[in-house]
């Protein structure tokens, strides 16, 4: 995830921050973190959060460029985290909330270009191949069919991979609410897709 990097390579240049692992001072009177303590930080979580934009969009490079802006933002907010050891569960829930936002944004372009250019034609390229592609898209229908609720916790759980104790700390719910909820969208879905 190099565009990550990259990004933080233009904070440091444009002069935001200190730069030389000093704490700068902020225009509203507080301290900012130390470039080289975010750099660590960024470092440490760049891979969930990556996870977490890619659970929601499905596509890579709009993951990363969602996971850049996440720690893009994070940066220029850092002052106003109050615990420093929520850093990982603050940036998540940044991208978390990025990605449903990219996604409906182009939820709403997709549906004016299918109106505009008719429906798009698929290619085939085996039976097995295809009946794959229609059970995962099938799949990820009936995901967004799931309420909100539920629905947020299969994307950060199941498809981000994070464990219950880190979903709830992005969602800001209890963890045993993770468990239920997970528990109950995974019977849902299971029921949907044996008919």
């Amino acid at each position: 995830m190099s565009a990550v990097a990259d990004g933080l390579s233009v904070i440091a240049a444009s002069g935001k921050s200190g730069g030389s692992g000093r704490e700068a001072e902020r225009t509203d009177g507080r301290a900012s973190v130390p470039e080289s303590e975010f750099a660590a930080r960024v470092s440490e979580t760049r891979a969930v959060v990556f996870r977490v934009a890619y659970s929601v969009v499905h596509d890579r490079a709009d993951a990363e460029e969602i996971a850049q802006d996440a720690f893009l933002r994070a940066h220029g907010r850092m002052g106003s985290l109050r615990e420093a050891e929520k850093f990982h569960a603050w940036v998540c829930r940044i991208a978390f909330r990025l990605a449903l936002n990219h996604r409906r944004a182009r939820g709403r372009s997709m549906a004016r270009d299918t109106a505009w250019h008719g429906s798009r034609a698929t290619v085939t390229d085996g039976a097995r191949a295809e009946a794959g592609r229609e059970y995962l898209t099938r799949l990820r229908e009936e995901i967004e069919r799931l309420p909100k609720k539920l629905r947020a916790v299969v994307l950060l759980a199941s498809v981000a991979g994070m464990e219950a104790v880190e979903v709830a700390a992005v969602l800001e719910i209890p963890a045993g609410t993770v468990r239920s909820r997970l528990h109950l969208a995974r019977k849902k879905l299971l029921e949907v897709m044996e008919r």
